[in-house]
């Protein structure tokens, strides 16, 4: 159960490109993540510290230490062995949907991409050129698929202030929705973007509600107290040399 948190964890604070022309610089920072989280009717808390990489369409996230905020050094020992030696490590292409994760520990990594639209569904071929980003009626069909099956959502600006040392916006978001087959789903999250550094989100408060008290559901904080502009070496968000592909990210987190 708290292998399949951890992998959880890791995976939804990826940073997802907003919509918008609005670019993040490259950049490289550091900060603190904790899990208020409820499984299978289980409360479980984990904290611990993160570091996050920006380059291009590129995000690597590094989950460096886990811990149970309060308890003992014992129990602290036992989330921090969850990753392993050297943490682990999830990139991000936002040009393709990719995401890998690896760990330095067990020397293994994983590779998902986004689901192929089926023959059936493709969009018929049009002998002319793509819209280009500006085209105002492209953004509201793209704004149309992305909300096809949301029943409600709403943004809240909620006013401007200076976090971490960068002047924010403050941003109130919460969406219900609902996919074919699937249990419905409601999300809510609380974002403090940097407006000096492309609206990266410094601080993010994320809620899900289980639709079922099987379902994963809880609060997730991430705060990154430290931001600098940079741009890392494009090794950094290479898998290293000689790690094996493995199924799933449940096998990279096993020792």
């Amino acid at each position: 159960m708290i292998r399949r948190l951890a992998a959880i964890a890791a995976l939804l604070i990826v940073p997802t490109p907003l919509i918008g022309a609005a670019q993040i610089p490259g950049l490289r920072s550091s900060g603190t993540i904790s899990v208020q989280a409820d499984t299978q009717g289980q409360p479980v808390n984990i904290g611990g510290k993160v570091a996050l990489y920006h380059k291009g369409s590129l995000y690597r996230l590094d989950v460096l230490s886990l811990a149970f905020p309060g308890l003992g050094s014992d129990l602290s020992a036992a989330a921090s062995s969850l990753i392993g030696p050297g943490g682990l490590s999830v990139v991000y292409d936002g040009a393709t949907g990719s995401m890998t994760a690896w760990s330095s520990a067990n020397r293994v990594y994983f590779t998902m991409f986004p689901p192929r639209p089926s023959a059936a569904a493709a969009a018929p071929t049009v002998q002319s050129a793509p819209a280009s980003s500006a085209d105002p009626l492209a953004a509201l069909a793209n704004l149309a698929i992305a909300l096809h099956d949301v029943q409600s959502a709403t943004i809240k600006l909620v006013g401007h202030s200076v976090v971490n040392g960068h002047p924010a916006t403050d941003l109130d978001v919460s969406m219900k929705r609902q996919l074919p087959g699937r249990p419905f789903e409601d999300y809510h999250a609380h974002l403090m973007l940097a407006d000096d550094l492309g609206y990266f989100p410094l601080q993010v408060a994320f809620v899900s509600t289980p639709a079922t008290t099987s379902a994963f559901g809880g609060e997730l904080k991430l705060d990154f107290t430290t931001v600098q502009r940079d741009s890392p070496d494009d090794a950094v968000f290479v898998i290293p040399p000689g790690y094996v592909r493995v199924n799933s990210i449940a096998a990279v987190l096993q020792h």
